[in-house]
């Protein structure tokens, strides 16, 4: 059996979405620097395959999602029909890319097939499914793409949870996402479904990765915005359900190039995405797929082996890449020096202390490791090997920052802003002087955004 992409049935997007969601304020969590940073499908079934060697060894490529597994019954196979750990083809094409250094994520299901947990009833077999490819594979990330009416099984989406409950419990750091049909406006009522499901078995979902395609909203949707819509409404909804996720809990994966619907997904919409992931801490981003990633013949052509766009080979996946700072987009690079600010004083950590709650405050640039900041890709700003924070992670005017464990929360991102401004995200307010004031000995604060001058930062570059 050859799949098809998997983009969200049009039936599926038919239906309601949970309530109308307003724009949240950035609710942030650095990106993280782990295999989930970005990740394209790779069709394992379509012949395609061989363009994962090269967007490895010659695109900076560093993970992948590897599809389908699908469930038969109380079993699974690939969706070439040949069994997961014993498939002559597949295995040796994800023990090449390992040795070339990509991280996998297996995924489950897509528009063909479901997974584990919906074709079969049986709790143990199920964790032991799951447990199967964790262990033939050696992999610490799952991905069960969930769609059609298999979304509207609440039994299925039971069971799931409860078997990612177990092996949590038996695999210590395993991560799984649950990859979603959405509208811009949001997951449907089922998918939000889904979220209760974890949150009646006790877990919460690592990575919601929405599927930012195929609307049915006619052949001029503007896609790079409506999926920065979708991922704005999902993070409110999932918020609803539980209050401790975070955009480092969402995932975009677009279809790149041209969609079933007559949509296209262009080269500045995935800029677009790329942007606003690395600003706001998405935890991943994908697309279908990576066998996609290059032009087609004619332009406009809807095809699983070619974009349909104008590109050249691994744009897409190039332009995404960014994000992790390996070539130097929106998630940037990691540069070092010193922070000026009011009166031309730099930032600084108080006495050169590396204990936890150290106060940053302004003083006289003088050159020491005290005032050597680096700038991370996951937008923090480190000195003495700890993370600039604010305390507590608080978000109140007047709140103050100091240094501590780097810990990867949304207290320890900082966005630099087109007026010098350098914004928390979690909070919504900018690194401030108090006062203000250019004394030495200025304690660092965050306070509501002014544009006035105890707000501007000059970063090393």
């Amino acid at each position: 059996m050859r799949l098809a992409r998997f983009a969200a049935s049009a039936c599926a997007l038919a239906l309601a979405t949970a309530g109308t969601v307003g724009v949240l304020a950035p609710t942030s969590s650095a990106a993280a620097t782990n295999a989930y940073s970005v990740a394209p499908y790779v069709d394992m079934s379509n012949g395609q395959e061989g363009m994962l060697d090269t967007a490895i060894t010659g695109h900076g490529l560093k993970a992948y999602t590897a599809a389908f597994v699908l469930g038969e019954g109380c079993t699974q196979i690939w969706g070439d029909t040949l069994p997961i750990g014993a498939d002559s083809y597949t295995d040796p094409e994800i023990a090449r890319a390992k040795a070339e250094g990509a991280s996998v994520i297996i995924s489950s299901g897509g528009a063909s097939g479901e997974p584990l947990a919906w074709t079969c009833s049986t709790q143990s077999s199920i964790d032991a499914g799951y447990q199967a490819i964790i262990s033939d594979y050696g992999v610490t990330q799952l991905d069960f793409d969930i769609e059609g009416a298999a979304i509207a099984d609440t039994a299925a989406a039971a069971r799931q949870m409860q078997a990612m409950k177990d092996l949590k419990a038996s695999n210590p750091g395993l991560q799984f996402s649950m990859t979603l049909p959405v509208l811009t406006s949001g997951l449907t009522n089922d998918g939000v479904n889904i979220l209760r499901a974890a949150k009646n078995a006790g877990i919460r979902i690592d990575v919601v990765n929405i599927m930012t395609m195929d609307y049915y909203a006619g052949t001029g949707t503007e896609m790079g915005q409506g999926a920065v819509s979708a991922a704005q409404a999902t993070l409110a909804q999932m918020q609803s359900v539980d209050s401790g996720y975070t955009y480092a809990n969402l995932g975009i994966t677009p279809m790149i190039g041209k969609n079933d619907d007559g949509s296209t997904f262009t080269l500045a919409d995935a800029q677009t995405v790329e942007s606003f992931a690395a600003q706001h801490g998405i935890q991943e981003l994908s697309f279908w797929a990576l066998g996609r990633d290059k032009a087609c013949a004619t332009s406009g052509t809807l095809s699983d082996t070619c974009s349909g766009t104008p590109q050249s080979g691994y744009q897409f996946s190039s332009t995404f890449n960014r994000i992790t700072g390996s070539t130097g987009g929106g998630g940037g690079t990691a540069p070092t020096g010193r922070i000026t600010g009011y009166g031309g004083k730099c930032v600084d950590v108080a006495a050169a202390s590396t204990a936890n709650g150290t106060a940053v405050q302004l003083y006289d640039c003088n050159g020491t490791a005290a005032q050597n900041w680096t700038v991370a890709t996951d937008g923090s700003l480190q000195a003495l090997g700890k993370c600039m924070d604010v305390t507590s992670a608080g978000t109140a005017n007047g709140t103050k920052v100091q240094l501590y464990d780097c810990n990867g929360t949304g207290s320890q991102v900082w966005r630099k802003q087109s007026d010098g401004s350098l914004v928390n995200p979690q909070s919504g307010r900018c690194l401030d002087a108090t006062g203000p004031s250019s004394a030495n000995g200025t304690r660092l604060q965050i306070w509501d955004c002014t544009g006035g001058a105890n707000q501007k930062w000059t970063l090393p570059a």
